[in-house]
């Protein structure tokens, strides 16, 4: 299975909470969110894994995902992370995580919305 890992942008938890509650009236649709402070691939791999384990998906895909996403986009991670630091400290980096069909879902749904 493919999973997609995407960097959304600053958020403060209150936003972050009313991105997780817009999931739907079905939490196992659609991409799983979380924000980070600081934003590490430590935080990122365990937050991407305990997911997998709640959403029963391939663990170890989702670990090279997370990998592969860390390193093909060092220089992006980089600037996410100088931004970060320069922000309010309040402010969290919001990455989701799913399969393209749970991001499918979600964009049908702002259509709709």
């Amino acid at each position: 299975m493919t999973y997609l890992l995407q960097f959304c942008g600053l958020s403060d938890p209150l936003q972050l909470f009313y991105l997780e509650q817009r999931s739907g009236t079905n939490p196992a649709a659609g991409p799983v969110f979380a924000g980070f402070r600081p934003f590490q691939l430590d935080d990122l791999l365990g937050w991407a894994v305990e997911a997998a384990r709640c959403r029963r998906w391939d663990g170890e895909a989702i670990q090279r995902t997370v990998l592969d996403a860390w390193m093909d986009r060092a220089d992006l991670i980089r600037q996410w992370q100088l931004r970060l630091r320069h922000e309010p400290a309040d402010r969290l980096l919001v990455a989701g995580l799913g399969t393209p069909r749970d991001w499918e879902r979600r964009c049908e749904a702002l259509l709709q919305s």
